[in-house]
């Protein structure tokens, strides 16, 4: 049987390690089947194809990532009902978060399939890889249900301390994902089709695994069972009241992409594969970030739970001397390495592509530390109840100053470097707005004792 982790007790940064790295490694794995995706289609298709599916990236996080971002409110009152052994509310937590997962599923698959042209024209998708774009697009967004109850049920698994399992459903995802992306390339005369069609097997398998082990947990107030499912109107409101702030951060960012993405499209086929194979890099270095930001949040809120006041101090701090180190080092190595990955990806004789990927990685591998200080003060907000501080900050300083950013800087100085270079402020301008409002949260609750009640 494998061990979960629990944040309220033993030494904290080992416990903060062996939580955190099946994250990471779940997150770098995804990462490796997607860059997966795209060599198998650059070495067997060409860049078009590659270029098909990287015009979708912004799109596809748009739609989905709203919805997905509803499940940070499961993590934070489960973090906290976990933290007071509640089991009566831990009960109807799951419950209803597994029942929301598959309804926002079913509306985000139908509302995605009839607005692909909308946003594919909105941003400017070159006419050579709009067809690939739209097909892959609309096979992709149809398995928003599985998707979304996959992103719910391991929430649920992570929150409770099993973070092993959710790894081992990845890996074993992904090799089904590989293995069905070569064969149906050899067997599928539309390139697109095929990855598309393994992504969508890949989730399934995932998502049964999920299941599967949700009806098999130890504990009797936890483990589920299908057939009695039950909705519970309040669950739903405290996941709805602390993840529509989460929901909103996440919607930032392809938001912001959208007003970003025709700029790139305009630089033609090798801007965008370059920009799609780079940002498969950097999310590996994001991995890091994300899986320790996501130890941050799980680890203060089972203590603020357990009301364990210098945990959640110790917690807070550990984690994010570990995101900054690490995530930092792995950012700066991906960098020094980046022309042999990207060329891994889209071929090594493609040098303009590399040439863009390469601006990319300057601009976002380098500077992934800030991110790490981002990830860790936005995780500790969410378990304090604050998620809505890092809501207003990406909407201040994701979308909005993006948007000022293309329409007044980047017209004065019309480079693909100018656009990347939007990336690195923004991450700065939010890291200031978090370190002072975060700074005034910890103050109260540490000296004062004050927390904000789910």
């Amino acid at each position: 049987m494998l061990k979960k982790t629990d944040a309220t007790q033993g030494p904290i940064i080992k416990a903060i390690i062996t939580f955190s790295i099946p994250l990471i490694l779940a997150t770098i794995a995804q990462n490796l089947f997607a860059i997966a995706d795209k060599a198998v289609l650059g070495n067997m298709a060409g860049n078009v194809d590659v270029a098909a599916i990287g015009a979708t990236g912004s799109i596809t996080s748009l739609i989905i990532n709203g919805a997905v971002g509803l499940s940070s409110g499961t993590t934070i009152i489960l973090a906290r009902y976990w933290g007071q052994r509640n089991e009566e509310k831990i009960r109807s937590t799951v419950d209803t978060a597994l029942l929301t997962a598959v309804g926002l599923g079913v509306i985000v698959a139908i509302a995605g399939f009839f607005l692909t042209p909308i946003f594919l024209t909105a941003t400017d998708c070159p006419a050579e890889c709009y067809d690939g774009a739209m097909l892959y697009m609309r096979i992709y967004i149809s398995a928003a249900p599985i998707t979304l109850f996959y992103n719910y049920g391991s929430a649920i698994l992570r929150t409770i301390g099993d973070t092993q399992r959710p790894l081992i459903y990845i890996l074993t995802s992904g090799v089904v994902n590989v293995v069905l992306n070569v064969i149906l390339c050899l067997v599928l005369p539309q390139k697109v089709a095929a990855v598309a069609i393994a992504t969508v097997a890949s989730k399934l398998v995932s998502s049964v695994l999920v299941a599967r082990r949700l009806s098999r947990l130890e504990e009797d107030y936890i483990r589920v069972s299908f057939r009695k499912l039950r909705f519970d109107p309040s669950s739903f409101l405290r996941i709805f009241r602390f993840g529509i702030p989460t929901s909103i951060s996440g919607l930032m960012f392809p938001l912001a992409g959208l007003q970003i993405v025709p700029a790139i499209n305009s630089y033609g086929v090798a801007a965008i594969a370059g920009n799609s194979a780079a940002s498969s890099i950097d999310s590996i270095a994001m991995a890091f970030t994300s899986g320790f930001g996501t130890a941050t949040s799980t680890f203060v809120g089972q203590n603020i739970g357990a009301r364990k006041v210098d945990r959640v101090k110790k917690s807070f701090w550990y984690s994010m001397g570990l995101n900054v180190l690490i995530g930092g080092s792995v950012g700066l190595m991906l960098f020094l390495c980046g022309r042999f990955l990207i060329g891994m990806i889209i071929g090594h004789d493609e040098l303009e592509t590399i040439d863009y990927g390469m601006i990319r990685l300057a601009h976002i591998s380098l500077f992934i530390f800030i991110q790490a200080i981002n990830s860790s003060i936005g995780g500790a907000l969410q378990a304090f109840g604050y998620a809505a501080l890092r809501s207003i900050s990406n909407v201040a300083f994701t979308l909005g100053f993006r948007i000022v950013w293309m329409q007044f800087i980047y017209p004065l100085h019309k480079s693909f470097d100018t656009i990347m270079l939007c990336f690195t402020m923004s991450y700065v301008l939010n890291m200031l707005f978090y370190i002072v409002f975060f700074a005034v949260v910890y103050y109260r609750y540490t000296k004062k004792g004050i927390c904000k009640k789910i």
